[in-house]
């Protein structure tokens, strides 16, 4: 008879455990009190990357922790670096799935990290290259949160903004994006201004309205098109939450929270890129207070797709901000690492199918 290995007993990530949680964690290991402050000090402002380094914690502590918890939820698999300054991360984790996030330096002070929050993606955007992977499964609060400490422990200066832009749609994964969130911004954990978090959405109408009930972050809107013809071939989510609902929808959360509403555009050469795509873009807009960023598309194998040309982006930039309304162009970063807007997937994943979005 085959007797097998036993297998170790998995450690939970510390990063999965909720900062209020600490407290009572603590209890439960016979550890002092305030344990609790030191351990998310050492993880979160310090980004200790093992429960060594936590050097102002008894042994007997580490010692206790270690028999139980690990730190990340993901472990780095292959960095990435482009002449830019851009990194991409393949971060694997437990089960062996991978997912990337992206390191993006702004200038010499302030770097934009790019978190996924999925292994691929449902929403199965045409110009997207993690739709082209299918959806594999929902990340953990941890695995989110591991995503930023990994860049940060390599970055060479301050991190200053996080953006939900990379895999996925963070709001097809609410509760673990939420908790990453009050992780982000708790005073105990990373300490982010709100007005450095921004979440990029489809568009999932109901999960946002909840969303901005609960939360004072920056919101973008990936609108893509200006009809819904159009819309339905790029984006199949628009079939259940048309162009007009997104609009009334922002129009109604400007209106209560006095914010901006931030409008993402991807231009694609020949699709949704011509003189009369603009003229209906900005009609689309009156009456909201919004910012647009036009997002030239990143070519990929395989997407059929062309970048604009480099005129077109210039006359949809002029005409848009020529009407009122503040207007920046997306500089395309890391893209010779696929580490650009849209081009985020990993090999580890294959192909799945997605679920219709009709």
């Amino acid at each position: 008879m085959h007797i097998g290995l036993k297998r170790k007993p998995m450690l939970r990530p510390l990063t999965d455990i909720p900062i209020a949680a600490f407290p009572e964690l603590m209890r439960e290991l016979e550890l002092k009190p305030y344990a609790a402050g030191q351990v998310l000090k050492w993880l979160y402002q310090k980004r200790a990357g093992t429960l060594g380094e936590m050097t102002d914690l008894s042994k007997k502590t580490r010692e206790k922790l270690s028999s139980k918890f690990r730190i990340d939820a993901l472990e780095v698999a292959e960095i990435l670096e482009a002449k830019d300054g851009t990194k991409k991360f393949l971060c694997r984790a437990a089960d062996g799935e991978c997912v990337e996030c992206v390191l993006i330096p702004a200038d010499d002070e302030r770097w934009t990290v790019c978190v996924s929050t999925q292994v691929g993606c449902k929403m199965a955007c045409s110009f997207c290259r993690t739709g082209d992977m299918g959806f594999c499964r929902n990340l953990t609060c941890g695995e989110i949160i591991s995503q930023l400490r990994i860049a940060m422990r390599t970055c060479p200066s301050l991190v200053t903004n996080v953006v939900f832009m990379g895999m996925g749609e963070p709001l097809e994964n609410y509760e673990s994006v939420a908790a990453a969130i009050r992780i982000f911004c708790d005073e105990q954990g990373f300490a982010m201004s709100k007005k450095r978090v921004t979440l990029s959405t489809c568009g999932l109408i109901s999960e946002l309205e909840k969303f901005v009930s609960e939360f004072d972050i920056k919101i973008a809107i990936s609108l893509s098109a200006t009809t819904d013809e159009v819309r339905n071939r790029l984006m199949p989510i628009n079939r259940k939450y048309p162009i007009a609902e997104i609009m009334k929808f922002c129009r109604k959360y400007a209106k209560n929270t006095r914010h901006r509403v931030t409008f993402e555009y991807v231009l694609i050469g020949g699709v949704n890129d011509f003189k009369e795509d603009a003229a209906r873009f900005v009609k689309i807009l009156r009456g909201i207070p919004a910012k647009v960023n036009l997002i030239p598309f990143n070519p990929f194998e395989g997407s059929g797709f062309s970048a604009p040309s480099a005129d077109t982006v210039a006359y949809w930039s002029s005409y848009i901000y020529e009407k009122g309304i503040q207007t920046n162009i997306r500089a395309s970063r890391g893209q010779e690492i696929l580490a650009a807007c849209g081009q985020l997937a990993t090999a580890a994943t294959a192909k799945r199918s997605s679920p219709d979005q009709s």
